[in-house]
């Protein structure tokens, strides 16, 4: 009776130092439940994770993972995997694909483990490598500009019109599109370039533009006006003295103002040349240095000061309008400031 009792006592310590060394070698597998397997031959160093895990962005907020399969031997077990968001656990699946949506836009990271049934229990690896995915849901914010500037006021001649987009923490920009006077809706990849062209309406081109990102989220229409003005503005005309003089070195002034059918007046330039020697010269900055101050955009006249008394002058008129183009006057000699 003592032998065996001796017998039963070092069985049990070489169970124990097997467990031990079972234990000692585990590699962060971990078991749940009651085994079948008394011997534990599914050895917890041969339930190894995927070796990486992929996300990849999905239309509609998803994210979408892939994995290599587990080097674990299924030796006739059930093999699963459990999908972790954040460290929580969302889905178990026996494939190597799984779709998540998160419920809120953001950057998510993510790991496996593998599963394998033992008995009424199971074992589980330790984490995979973590990958991170972006769910992203939210279309982009569109702007355009006219000639590198913004869209507003009047242009002179063609406008290179830019679409682009800014999508924020998001998957980045995938097309732009653009229609013109309604002309329909032409799409490219963001930015988009267009070439808006020839005299407009007071209202100006119409151009409807929009975008989406990499994914498809797209944006509202938002209506662009390019105002296009391509014809100088009829010139002012008929500069004579007025006799508003007052003061010696003084000469008023006075005239017909010049006009503009669409953009409008944006202003009137005075430009008065040197002390008279001869005929006028011909209509050039260089000729006419100076500039008369005091000139608005509609004034008909002026009294030109600090002229020399007696000397003559000739002056000519820039009309200028909201497009930037322009028209002369002809020059006109007035004899004998006051």
């Amino acid at each position: 009776m003592n032998k065996d009792r001796i017998f039963a006592a070092a069985f049990v310590v070489l169970v124990s130092t097997a467990i031990i060394g079972f234990s000692a070698g585990d590699t962060g597998a971990s078991f749940t439940g009651s085994s079948t397997n008394p011997n534990q031959s599914w050895a917890t160093s041969t339930v190894a994770a995927p070796a990486s895990v992929t996300p990849a962005s999905a239309i509609a907020g998803a994210v979408n993972l892939s994995w290599p399969a587990t080097t674990t031997p299924p030796n006739g077990h059930t093999v699963t995997y459990l999908v972790f968001r954040g460290g929580t656990q969302i889905g178990t699946t026996s494939g190597l694909t799984y779709s998540d949506t998160p419920a809120a836009d953001g950057t998510y990271s993510y790991t496996i483990q593998t599963k394998i049934a033992q008995g009424a229990g199971f074992f589980t690896s330790p984490n995979s490598p973590t990958g991170s995915g972006l769910s992203d849901r939210t279309a982009p914010t569109m702007s355009a500009t006219c000639n590198g500037i913004s869209c507003a006021g009047w242009f002179n001649g063609n406008v290179t019109f830019v679409v682009s987009g800014n999508d924020g923490t998001g998957v980045g920009m995938g097309t732009a599109t653009t229609n013109v006077d309604g002309a329909g809706a032409v799409t490219s990849a963001a930015p988009r370039t267009i070439t808006v062209s020839g005299q407009s309406a007071l209202a100006g081109h119409t151009v409807v533009y929009s975008g989406a990102d990499a994914l498809g989220n797209a944006s509202g229409n938002t209506t662009a006006n390019v105002k296009i003005d391509t014809k100088a503005p009829v010139a002012a005309s008929g500069i004579i003295d007025n006799g508003t003089a007052q003061n010696n070195g003084e000469i008023g002034l006075g005239w017909t103002v010049g006009s503009d059918a669409l953009s409008g007046v944006l202003s009137q330039t005075l430009r008065r040349s040197n002390i008279l020697t001869s005929a006028c010269p011909a209509v050039s900055t260089a000729n006419f240095p100076n500039v008369v101050a005091g000139v608005t955009a509609t004034a008909n006249s002026v009294i030109v000061t600090g002229l020399t008394s007696g000397a003559s002058y000739c002056f000519y008129i820039v009309t200028t309008d909201k497009a930037g183009n322009a028209s002369n006057s002809a020059a006109s000699a007035i004899f004998g400031a006051k």
